[in-house]
This record gives C-alpha cells, sequence and structure tokens, in this order.
C-alpha cells in the first residue's frame, strides 16, 4: 500500500471529510473532537508529487487542520 493510499485510508480524515460535507467540521474542531496527530505524520510522508496528487476535498481538509 503506497503511502497515499494510507493517508486516504485513515479514520480521522474519513471523520473531517463526512463532517465538512454537513458544516461541522469548523464547530467541532473547536471541541478537539479530531485527533489529527497520526494523520499529519502520514502526511509528512507522502512526496511531494504525491502531495500535489491529493484531491482538492483532502487538501481542504489537511490545510484546515494544519
Amino acid at each position: 500500500m503506497t503511502n497515499l493510499e494510507i493517508l486516504k485510508q485513515d479514520e480521522t480524515l474519513k471523520q473531517i471529510l463526512a463532517d465538512s460535507f454537513g458544516g461541522v467540521m469548523y464547530d467541532v474542531a473547536n471541541q478537539n473532537k479530531y485527533n489529527t496527530s497520526e494523520l499529519l505524520v502520514k502526511y509528512k510522508a507522502l512526496s511531494g508529487a504525491e502531495r500535489e496528487g491529493l484531491g482538492g476535498l483532502i487538501k481542504g481538509a489537511i490545510n484546515f487542520i494544519k
């Protein structure tokens, strides 16, 4: 499994993306709902090309938590 596939399977990322469609991402972020430490480690493991290849929704979620 590639680093990109590992990132896309991350449960925290899936929850952030699901919440973003409901418009609750910003509300729950202030409640420390998301544990993003492992997600960010997986993101940092991506090559530059893999990061560029991320879809807009995933890029938005990563930028949100950074």
